[in-house]
């Protein structure tokens, strides 16, 4: 086995340095610095594999200027590119990284991961940034060991190339709550950790497939499920240095189709709506962001904030004033995600991060900035620890 990865290491690091010599003749000079200061053009962090990591994904162009950023330490670009956003984040001494997918259709052709791998290289280098975060979700079968190597070669082609190319540069993959073929993600998880900077754990949507015994209500990221899902990548030999526990800003609302009442706690029964060959899902629900659910939601409920102890999570009951039928809330907020923080902490994981940064109100108001400070302020603090061990390229 050890011969076969050698094999396969070797393999990547041939493959990486010739797309990177055939790009380096042919990617045109990159245009001029767009920020003020041109030093922030530089990679604003040197390769540390004990960096502790607040990763954090921005949805919008219009808030990051809110974002509290003595906490953020990489900030990933979805759908926009925003070269301030990466100058000021530069300032800050965090990484800006562009979010990337590969299709899946795609994963046994040689030349199209190849090509994928090249282009991605250079729209990061043409635009100043720190590197690339995967973000592949699609179902691979356990027994499609092809579909599943075609998955690590662009994985561990992307690290070596960008590697070669800076070491300073930052690959990064998403990867479900648990390693255990997760809505048919069976991905080969100890390789991606090899293969990466670190797994961004998604302990969110824990509820995509529910296995009964009723298709009921739940909690979008439960303690003991996100607790669980840690463990076993760890048993699996996982370094926790590699691990990145991500965590929700938004929860769930789930129309309840009965309702039944125990010891004065409602249990929401939801329509089957199937996902991935499992009939109960969280797709009966709709996903609703932190801001909608505590300025809108949470005032006009009938049963107030209420508690779930096993999960740490907080829900409420709801009912449309217009149509009388009732919902049930899930959600995470600074008490429930502190219980996550801390023991993602106890672990050494790498850090945690959230998806995504957008869902919190960034109006100005006194509402607005009490939610901004009470949700970034459950957030742990890094940025000290890091300066005290980070070299900084010049």
């Amino acid at each position: 086995m050890k011969m076969c990865f050698a094999k396969f290491w070797a393999t990547l690091v041939v493959c990486s340095s010739l797309i990177l010599s055939q790009n380096v003749g042919s990617v045109k000079q990159p245009p001029k610095c767009p920020c003020a200061d041109e030093s922030l053009c530089q990679a604003p962090i040197g390769p540390d594999p004990n960096r502790k990591e607040v990763f954090i994904f921005a949805l919008s162009s219009h808030n990051w200027k809110l974002y509290d950023w003595s906490k953020i330490t990489t900030v990933v670009m979805v759908g926009f590119y925003d070269a301030q956003l990466m100058c000021h984040a530069h300032k800050n001494n965090a990484r800006a990284v562009k979010i990337s997918n590969f299709p899946l259709q795609n994963l046994t052709e040689e030349h199209d991961i190849s090509k994928w791998v090249s282009q991605e290289w250079e729209y990061v280098h043409d635009h100043f940034l720190d590197g690339i975060n995967i973000d592949f979700e699609d179902p691979i079968p356990k027994d499609n060991t092809t579909v599943r190597f075609g998955l690590r070669i662009v994985v561990g082609l992307s690290y070596v190339l960008f590697k070669e190319a800076n070491s300073s540069y930052q690959v990064t993959f998403d990867i479900a709550w648990s390693p255990d073929c997760i809505d048919g993600r069976c991905y080969d998880t100890v390789p991606m950790a090899n293969l990466t900077d670190f797994l961004f754990v998604m302990a969110y949507d824990e509820q995509s497939q529910i296995f009964g015994p009723d298709c009921v209500a739940g909690p979008n990221s439960g303690l003991q499920k996100t607790s669980s899902g840690l463990k076993r990548f760890l048993d699996l030999g996982i370094d926790p240095s590699k691990l990145v526990l991500g965590v929700p800003w938004y929860g769930y609302k789930y129309p309840c189709v009965k309702r039944s009442q125990k010891s004065n706690r409602t249990t929401c029964y939801i329509k089957h709506v199937p996902f991935r060959g499992v009939n109960c899902s969280d797709a009966a629900g709709s996903q609703i962001n932190y801001k909608e659910i505590i300025e809108n939601y949470l005032p006009a409920s009938k049963s107030g904030r209420q508690w779930d102890d096993i999960a740490k999570s907080p829900f409420f009951d709801y009912q449309d004033p217009a149509t009388k039928k009732w919902s049930q809330f899930w959600y995470d907020d600074p008490e429930s995600l502190t219980y996550k923080y801390k023991y993602a902490q106890s672990l050494g994981l790498r850090g945690v991060g959230m998806w995504n940064a957008d869902t919190l109100d960034y109006s100005d108001t006194a509402e607005g900035k009490k939610q901004r400070d009470q949700m970034w302020g459950a957030l742990p603090s890094y940025k000290k620890l890091n300066e005290k061990k980070k070299t900084l390229i010049h």
